[in-house]
């Protein structure tokens, strides 16, 4: 009796552990495509039902377009991934431990605050918290709102500044292989900055492209990345730069490195737009020709 009585508590157990304590949860799709409607999570939960402190994982990877037009908080270990042709756009506030973008999945911020918090002061971005996380032919395309990414990141997808008016904050990009890639509007482009507590872009290793054939403005800088990386910043091979002219003529870039250290000061990369040749000249002689009218 007392056997069969162990028996029963320890299935029960069993039971309620692998029902109630792992709080993975995948999107179903099955009510509507908003990502905070429970019925369309496989556990009727977006993911804060439960927390085991490891497994609260929500997955997005069955080929659809989930929105994310409420805010949305997730726990102290809340994990979303985004992969399997599926698509996020996400126009509010949420804020979660860490996001993956994984093969052919797209992550569209147009506005709001998308947070990855620091939540160990100790780590100085080097832990597990606050990761994104951004696979091979995986898309984050940011083109508006107020973004924190802290602790570390890694860069083997496409991050992808779209416009002017996001602005877009790292603690620490670990390195990979992957593209930044810059998309002018009419009046400019938002740049990454490292300027939180430990600003560490380690970017050496990936590819930029800046595409600024929508840009009418005229003279202008643009900062594409400032933060410290101990001179570790893309190398002018890495550029491909469209839309603007040719080098020398139409932009010009400046890649300033400090090897040495923080003390010295961050990395920073800087896109300077130039008048063409035929602009200067037809603003000179319209100078020109003002002085001689004057002199008549």
């Amino acid at each position: 009796m007392k056997i069969i009585l162990s028996n029963a508590v320890f299935c029960m157990s069993y039971i309620l552990g692998s029902n109630f304590i792992s709080a993975a949860t995948t999107w179903n799709g099955g009510t509507s495509s908003n990502f905070g409607t429970a019925g369309n999570w496989s556990n009727n939960s977006p993911g804060i039902a439960a927390d085991d402190g490891n497994n609260n994982l929500a997955t997005i990877n069955n080929g659809n377009t989930v929105v994310l037009s409420s805010d949305y908080t997730g726990t102290n270990t809340y994990n979303l991934a985004v992969g399997g042709n599926s698509t996020l756009n996400a126009s509010a506030n949420f804020t979660a431990t860490g996001l993956t973008v994984q093969d052919t999945g797209v992550v569209n911020l147009t506005d709001g605050a998308f947070t990855l918090p620091k939540t160990s002061a100790s780590n100085n971005g080097q832990g597990s918290k606050g990761t994104l996380n951004i696979q091979s032919g995986g898309i984050l395309n940011i083109s508006g709102g107020s973004h924190i990414f802290n602790e570390r990141s890694t860069m083997n997808g496409t991050f992808r500044v779209t416009g002017s008016n996001a602005s877009i904050s790292m603690n620490q990009i670990g390195g990979g292989n992957g593209t930044f890639d810059f998309v002018f509007d009419a009046v400019g482009v938002s740049g990454v900055y490292g300027n939180l507590s430990f600003p560490w872009l380690s970017i050496g290793a990936t590819s930029v492209t800046v595409d600024g054939s929508s840009y009418t403005g005229g003279v202008a800088s643009f900062t594409l990345f400032d933060g410290h990386g101990a001179g570790n910043t893309p190398d002018a091979s890495n550029f491909t730069i469209s839309g603007l002219g040719d080098e020398g003529v139409g932009w010009t870039l400046d890649i300033t490195n400090n090897p040495g250290g923080s003390g010295l000061g961050n990395d920073i990369v800087i896109l300077n737009v130039i008048p063409e040749p035929s602009t200067t000249i037809l603003l000179g002689l319209g100078g020109l020709a003002l002085i001689l009218r004057r002199k008549k």
